[in-house]
């Protein structure tokens, strides 16, 4: 085989997370941190600031946030052209496709194989969460970029089946050209507390109330109002319930005045966007994470960090969560994304407290199945064969 792991792979992305929380970034940042004690890699990212990056990486800012789409795009391949003349690029591996378009064109000039990873329908998020013509324009305009992108890739990678179906679907990719990998958790940072009752304290949590937790952004989209119509029978049922929601977006007003409509001030805390270094004590702290996403949930990153910090989990059967959960322990799916039946899950779970899976049997599945070392192989073995494709033809 003429290629080892020793590749010069140029990667294409959104952001670091310490500059731009997302489950995007933080899959971004693991796959590259990953990739990059197998290869020599370049990261090509839209930030105003540079992250730090571990040996055998160079992070290079290839367009400021405040720049229009176009000029951000127009950038990426600007930089990318530039950094294939200096020297041979093995793969170019892209994630997000208005950054990854031009790159992929400076690729298929040069030979250089793409593998893009499809982290969603753009458009379709973007519908999801505004209207008006504007924002009809903007959708449409999403909608181009992204064919044009995906008709350049060589391999596509996904990270759920649903995910799969909506790229073959949607976008008109063959099958045999669309991969699943899975994401993952960090196991390290994600672990079981030694002592929950310490972290709770740290943290300013009830000691003696079960605490329910989720952490989205906050968009119609993250089903944030479904669980506040739901949490309304659950309180009515287990008054010393906590219903803890962390995140920042445009939902907060009208969740504060749901809230405040339902009479649930002393049973719903919003805790803000949960710094990340305080994200692994919430899940130390909490009885039970809840997921109740309507609709495009990729795959699940939240859920497994959860559970690698051995955090049960419960979610509606969208995307990824279906798959990660009915692999698991399929009662924890909730019937439907209905807000009666995210109540019903609620109540029988916490009824029948023993029906919850423990500490160790949550991490054990993330062990087995959700590691980004585990994640960077199947894709490092991706590249391999996309190479010996490209050879091959050639």
């Amino acid at each position: 085989m003429p290629y080892n792991n020793d590749l010069n792979v140029m990667t294409t992305g959104m952001s670091w997370p310490s500059v731009q929380p997302g489950g995007l970034n933080t899959y971004f940042k693991s796959v590259c941190e990953q990739l990059a004690q197998r290869n020599r890699l370049q990261a090509l990212i839209c930030s105003a600031e540079k992250p730090n990056a571990p040996e055998g990486m160079d992070i290079h800012l290839a367009a400021n946030p405040g720049m229009t789409i176009w000029k951000r795009k127009d950038a990426f391949q600007k930089l990318a052209a530039e950094k294939m003349n200096q020297e041979k690029v093995d793969v170019l591996y892209s994630h997000f496709a208005p950054y990854g378009v031009g790159p992929a064109i400076e690729a298929k000039k040069r030979g250089i194989p793409v593998v893009m990873t499809f982290h969603g329908p753009w458009n379709e998020e973007m519908k999801i969460e505004g209207r008006g013509l504007q924002h009809r324009v903007k959708t449409t305009i999403a909608k181009a970029i992204e064919r044009k992108a995906y008709r350049l890739a060589d391999q596509f990678i996904v990270l759920s089946e649903t995910f799969r179906d909506i790229l073959h679907a949607q976008y008109g990719v063959p099958l045999h050209k669309i991969s699943i990998i899975p994401g993952a958790a960090d196991i390290s940072r994600f672990t079981p507390a030694p002592n929950r009752l310490s972290v709770r304290r740290q943290l300013n949590l009830p000691e003696g109330a079960t605490t329910v937790l989720t952490v989205r952004r906050l968009v119609n989209r993250m089903g944030l109002l479904q669980l506040l119509d739901a949490w309304k029978k659950v309180s009515a049922q287990f008054p010393n319930a906590i219903l803890l929601i962390g995140g920042r977006g445009p939902l907060r007003a009208e969740l504060e005045s749901r809230i405040a409509d339902y009479g649930l001030s002393n049973k719903v805390r919003l805790l803000g966007y949960v710094p990340d270094e305080q994200l692994p004590l919430y899940y130390q702290a909490a009885d039970l994470f809840v997921v109740p996403t309507q609709a495009l949930e990729g795959f699940g990153l939240i859920t497994v960090e959860a559970m690698a910090a051995g955090l049960p989990v419960m979610a509606t059967p969208v995307g990824g969560n279906r798959e990660i959960l009915s692999a698991f322990r399929p009662e924890l799916l909730f019937k439907s994304t209905d807000s009666a039946d995210i109540a019903d899950g609620l109540i029988r779970m916490l009824d029948n407290r023993r029906l919850l899976p423990d500490r160790e049997a949550c991490r054990s599945h993330v062990l087995e199945k959700y590691t980004w070392e585990r994640v960077a192989d199947q894709v490092q073995e991706l590249f391999l064969e996309t190479l010996e494709k490209e050879a091959v033809s050639g």
